[in-house]
């Protein structure tokens, strides 16, 4: 008898053992599926940022070459102005040295 109630603990066990084991495998491949849709998911994030790392840079250059330019401007705009002044000084003192003559 007391044989016949370990059998049956065993076959309980078995069966505890089985459900669980059932139950570990279906979280199992639950977690390797979404792991697949995770890894799908951080491609496409992996690729959004390389996208936007490059027109972010785009942007950069841009932006650094409109610098540049206007820097070059800004210079040429300050030395036509001191020509333009040296000029107006050069009329003046032209202008004086004529009305000094006259």
């Amino acid at each position: 008898m007391s044989q016949q109630l370990e059998i049956i603990a065993l076959r309980e066990r078995v069966a505890v053992l089985e459900g669980e084991n059932k139950f570990v495998n279906d979280q199992n491949d639950a977690l390797i599926e979404n792991n697949g849709e995770l890894g799908l998911q951080n491609d496409e994030l992996k690729k959004d940022l390389a996208l936007a790392e490059e027109r972010q840079q785009r942007y950069f250059d841009f932006w650094r070459c409109a610098e540049e330019e206007l820097t070059k401007q800004l210079e040429l705009n300050e030395k036509l102005k001191a020509e333009l002044e040296a000029e107006k000084s050069k009329a003046r003192i032209d202008e004086q040295g004529e009305k000094k003559t006259n």
